[in-house]
């Protein structure tokens, strides 16, 4: 049933009016669409709103084309409006039964037993969506499905600084070879710093003053103190909905910083939007706050998932890298001991236990750091290392007790993971934290360095347990991981791990002729990382528990057949599947051939070697022409790589073949630009 007429959602504030569009009560919702929807759109919106009342998890397989995001979004939004009202009705029933039963109490109590109040509960969350899609330009389209329907939920769009970031000298800093992180945190840090200066100077009756307006008045960012502003702006409930593009401009314009701004509305959002790694990366997970316990996880363009996840519990370690940041970690732990000796020294000291995060930190990644590089010491006999292809070494190692017997040799065991990532938590706090001396903060490169190896490790050394079980004493993970060994001299040690190397580690990656010798870990088994998020195995930071998990996972994608391959490989039960048939009628519109000649009888093959002569592109520009002749419309055109794609153009310029194509045909030919992918 089906009937057109306005929206009854009415934005918050007048800050847009949603257009009208159509009712349709799919499942027992009320779910609006901006238009008439397709009979793929209902399917997809029905199994979404199934699988959001069961709580359980749904592989939807609908073609390119069809309209899955705005389906998606409708259908995801009207469960979530009808969970918020049944709340509300919920609450006002308790606060009317709340109020008659303290009524009646009031009468029999004692007056100061009656006029205590009775505590009440705390109000239940509102289910928040996470929409992820592979980049943020699909976001970008994503949102634009939103704007078209009448939903105004709170929304944001987290991203990195890199797309956030308003602040030029920051960003030309980044530029010149520093890291825009750093700048940032920085930036902060000396705004935070003057602004406690003036504090101090001025009277208690405006010290307040100075510390609201310290980041603009003192240097620093001139954009951090407008982020709340800005937040609460852009993603308050009937907002109109913004993307990545949208909150630059307006934080622009309002002088607020838009990455602080999305981080700040991610705390109260109904819906995010995000990359998926921010959601299966537990590193991007635990650096942006995400929480996704009992939320609704969408995954759009899902057929990539798998290659994410496992890389998500993979890691490549290089050399430099660990040696920098046991450097810097020795650094922070040195200063923490002088600082400990003189409290100590002072009579101040008493209580205080001695320094061992940094430490323990430098010991762990120095340790990797010298079996890194014994292992890839090819002056020793016993060097494991064997070629593997031009100017390249490799040592692979695996099955369980051999990874884990490399991993221990290296100081990474099972037994003292949850120590050293305690050092490392604590080190993240204190870099943090802006009242923590200059001398006694870690920098990020060196965290960074720290996280990605124990991520990895994490995994690799959690007890093996299955879906719901218990694991066996001493049984880890390590079955699904090969550990290696890489060296390479075609490419230079770069990057900004070189601005944190002291001159010694300088001299011998110089000695070593610029070898790049790394550490990884690779990761086979995609269910490890997505168990985070869909529960089951209790490996990553969040435990992968039932409680920890969302309260459904729905991955959705034109291309997810064989779904029960598909959902063994990630080790999840999917009970809701859905194949959509395509709108296209294959028997009757569509036809695939090969042409294996030109019409100049040249052999139209795409090899490197007949790509590479001007007969083969010249007759392929002419067929081209012919057969634009006879097709309607537009034509798209495929090569198998950029550079054939800029070798036949540039031969058809030079020759006159792209002019005479676009007069024979009268159509206008594009060429699509390098990068445009992303």
């Amino acid at each position: 049933m089906a009937s057109v007429g306005p929206s009854p959602s009415d934005p918050v504030g007048g800050e847009s009016e949603p257009p009208t569009g159509v009712r349709m009560i799919i499942g027992g919702y009320d779910v609006h669409f901006p238009f008439k929807p397709y009979a793929s759109q209902i399917g997809i919106a029905s199994r979404v709103l199934k699988a959001l009342d069961t709580g359980t998890n749904a592989l939807l397989e609908s073609p390119t084309g069809s309209g899955k995001s705005l389906a998606l979004l409708c259908a995801a939004m009207a469960w979530q409006e009808r969970w918020k009202a049944s709340r509300e009705a919920a609450d006002s029933r308790g606060d009317a039964h709340d109020a008659q039963r303290h009524d009646r109490r009031a009468e029999a109590e004692p007056a100061d037993r009656a006029s205590k109040p009775s505590g009440g509960g705390k109000k239940e969350k509102v289910p928040r969506v996470y929409y992820a899609t592979r980049t943020h330009s699909q976001i970008a389209q994503v949102v634009r499905e939103l704007k078209r329907t009448s939903y105004r939920p709170a929304m944001t769009v987290l991203g990195s600084r890199e797309h956030y970031c308003v602040n030029q000298k920051a960003r030309t800093a980044a530029k010149k070879g520093g890291n825009l992180g750093e700048e940032c945190k920085s930036l902060l840090e000396s705004a935070g710093r003057r602004g406690r200066e003036r504090a101090e100077e001025r009277a208690e009756d405006d010290a307040t003053d100075i510390e609201n307006g310290a980041l603009n008045r003192s240097g620093g960012c001139g954009y951090s103190h407008g982020a709340l502003k800005l937040a609460g702006k852009a993603s308050k409930p009937g907002a109109e909905p913004v993307d990545i593009e949208d909150l630059v401009t307006l934080g622009q314009k309002t002088r607020g910083c838009p990455y602080f701004a999305a981080k700040h509305a991610h705390e109260t959002a109904e819906l995010v939007f995000c990359p998926y790694n921010y959601l299966l990366d537990p590193s991007v997970r635990a650096a942006m706050d995400v929480d996704i316990a009992g939320a609704l996880v969408i995954l759009d363009e899902a057929h990539n998932v798998e290659d994410t996840c496992r890389e998500a519990a993979s890691c490549d370690v290089h050399l430099h890298d660990l040696r920098a940041a046991a450097e810097e970690f020795e650094r922070v732990a040195a200063a923490e001991e002088a600082e400990h000796s003189s409290a100590a020294g002072d009579g101040d000291g008493e209580s205080l236990g001695a320094p061992v995060g940094h430490a323990l930190l430098a010991r762990v990644t120095g340790s990797v750091a010298r079996w890194l590089h014994g292992a890839s010491d090819q002056e020793n006999p016993r060097c494991p290392l064997r070629p593997h292809g031009f100017e390249r070494w490799m040592a692979v190692w695996s099955g369980g007790a051999n990874v884990q017997r490399q991993l221990r040799d290296a100081g990474l065991a099972a037994e003292t993971l949850p120590s050293i990532e305690r050092a490392r938590n604590a080190a993240v706090k204190a870099a943090n934290d802006f009242s923590t001396p200059g001398a006694l903060r870690v920098s990020g490169h060196a965290l960074k360095t720290a996280e990605v190896l124990l991520s990895s490790a994490r995994y690799a050394l959690a007890e093996k347990k299955e879906r719901g079980g218990s694991g066996s004493l001493g049984s880890t993970r390590a079955d699904d991981f090969r550990l290696a060994v890489q060296k390479r001299f075609d490419e230079p040690v770069q990057g900004s791990s070189a601005r944190f190397a002291s001159d010694e580690t300088r001299d011998e990656t110089s000695a070593q002729n610029a070898a790049k010798v790394t550490l990884s870990l690779w990761c086979l088994n995609p269910a490890l990382a997505f168990a985070d998020i869909a529960g089951g195995f209790g490996v990553g930071p969040t435990g992968g528990t039932a409680n920890d998990a969302a309260r459904s996972v729905l991955l959705v994608s034109g291309t997810l057949a064989p779904l029960d391959s598909f959902a063994s490989e990630l080790g999840a039960p999917f009970p809701i599947r859905m194949e959509a048939p395509h709108c296209v009628d294959v028997e009757s519109q569509v036809w695939c051939g090969a042409v294996g000649s030109g019409f100049s009888g040249t052999r139209l093959s795409g090899t490197f070697k007949t790509s590479v002569e001007f007969s083969y592109q010249d007759d392929l520009g002419e067929s081209l022409q012919k057969w634009c002749l006879e097709i309607p419309h537009g034509v798209l055109v495929f090569f198998p790589s950029y550079s054939l794609l800029d070798r036949v153009a540039q031969r058809w310029k030079s020759t006159g073949a792209w002019r005479r194509l676009e007069q024979a045909t009268g159509k206008k030919l594009f060429q699509e630009p390098r990068g445009s992918g992303g």
